[in-house]
């Protein structure tokens, strides 16, 4: 019988193999590595030297320089790699221009200038306004007077005598000019055509015969018939010049949107001082006493303030009104 201690020639092999060549995993070198890799350090197995192919096996490993090279040309390959990696770390990638990417095509916005409506009521009312030059010079030289003054002018002094075809021009101006200036003031509007600045002048028209009809009651109500014209007066007074000044911010509104604040804060200023003016020359008609400042407090209540906020609140609501989806 075979001895026990004996093994086949096969098992033997298969011994002196997993002995010879262990599972190590190989670990790949840094890129600017210089020296060998532990993995493939000199191994003596049975008398066999493995260095040179251990050798060879390290100058093949990806990205890394081959040990066998002179030290400059190693050195020369390590600086260059540098380069390379800032060069690359410098790049940064341009954002889209459009010149090349090209952009979706969209509609540009339409603003109140573009409307031939809304331009032929401004014109119209400019040249109606200028054919009747003089009589709107002499009118003005006129209300100049019944901005301050209460007591009743010279009957026979035509210089303080103003026309009603005048008057009436001058209203409408205000209201047509005041009207568009109102469509403006809650912020940039979207054009949406003609109407809802047409619906801003209704209102503009609505508010100055309210006004004028709460003056004639309270003038006819708290005041004799001559101290209620010098009222009314100055109310025409002060509209009619507030309505020349609105004509300039109104079409620098339409036609260059992108002064809004600065041409509304100008307005309003200007709409506020001919406010103070009336004001003053009011109190100086109807004052009589201490107990009349209550009445003037009520007064500046029902037709200067509340009437003021109504406004506003219309206006902004006609313009949130255009500008929903599908109006």
């Amino acid at each position: 019988m075979p001895d026990s201690t004996s093994i086949s020639t096969a098992q033997a092999d298969t011994m002196l193999q997993a002995t010879v060549y262990p599972a190590v995993p190989v670990t790949p070198p840094a890129p600017s590595s210089y020296e060998l890799p532990d993995n493939f350090a000199e191994a003596d197995y049975g008398g066999i030297c493995t260095s040179l192919i251990d050798s060879i096996g390290a100058d093949t490993v990806s990205g890394r320089i081959p040990h066998f090279i002179p030290l400059e040309k190693a050195n020369e390959i390590r600086q260059q790699m540098r380069l390379d990696s800032i060069e690359a770390a410098a790049i940064v990638p341009a954002d889209a221009s459009g010149a090349n990417e090209g952009l979706s095509p969209a509609p540009l916005p339409q603003s109140a200038g573009e409307s031939s409506a809304l331009i032929a009521v401004m014109m119209g009312m400019l040249v109606i306004l200028g054919f009747n030059g003089n009589g709107i010079w002499r009118a003005f030289r006129s209300y100049r007077h019944d901005l301050w003054n209460i007591r009743r002018p010279n009957v026979f002094d035509d210089e303080h005598t103003v026309s009603l075809p005048i008057g009436v021009l001058l209203a409408v101006n205000a209201i047509v000019f005041g009207g568009l200036l109102l469509y403006n003031i809650p912020g940039v509007p979207v054009y949406r055509g003609f109407a809802p600045a047409a619906l801003s002048i209704g209102v503009m028209a609505i508010y100055y015969l309210f006004r004028l009809t709460a003056y004639e009651a309270v003038g006819y109500t708290f005041s004799t018939p001559d101290g209620r014209e010098r009222w009314l007066d100055g109310f025409f007074a002060t509209e009619a010049f507030t309505g020349i000044f609105f004509i300039i911010p109104t079409i620098l509104l339409l036609l260059h949107p992108q002064w809004h604040d600065i041409l509304i804060i100008i307005s309003l200023s200007a709409f506020i001082l001919a406010r103070i003016i009336f004001i003053r020359k009011g109190v100086r008609i109807f004052y009589v006493n201490l107990r009349s400042l209550l009445y003037f407090i009520l007064y500046l209540c029902t037709l200067e303030i509340v009437p003021l906020l109504a406004l506003y609140g219309v206006c902004a609501y006609l313009q949130g009104y255009v500008t929903q989806p599908g109006i």
